[in-house]
C-alpha cells in the first residue's frame, strides 16, 4: 500500500510520496495508486477531498467502496 500526501499547498505536479511534496486533488491521487493510504494535512484538505468525491456519479464511486470493504 502506497502513502499519498495531499495538501493545500500541493501540486498535482509533484509525486505525493513525502509530506515535502504533496499532490493538491484526489484525482491525481487514483492515478499515481490504486491501493493508498491518504494523509492529509488539515480539515480544509479533508473537507475539499470529501467535496471533490461527493461530486463524482456513484458509478465512478464504487471502485472506491469496494477498496475500503
Amino acid at each position: 500500500m502506497t502513502r499519498i500526501y495531499i495538501s493545500e499547498l500541493g501540486s498535482d505536479k509533484n509525486d505525493g510520496l513525502t509530506k515535502h511534496t504533496p499532490i493538491y486533488s484526489w484525482k491525481r491521487a487514483r492515478k499515481i495508486s490504486s491501493h493508498m493510504e491518504i494523509s492529509v494535512d488539515s480539515a480544509l484538505t479533508r473537507k475539499r477531498l470529501m467535496n471533490e468525491l461527493c461530486g463524482r456519479r456513484n458509478h465512478e464511486l464504487q471502485p472506491l467502496q469496494r477498496a475500503h470493504d
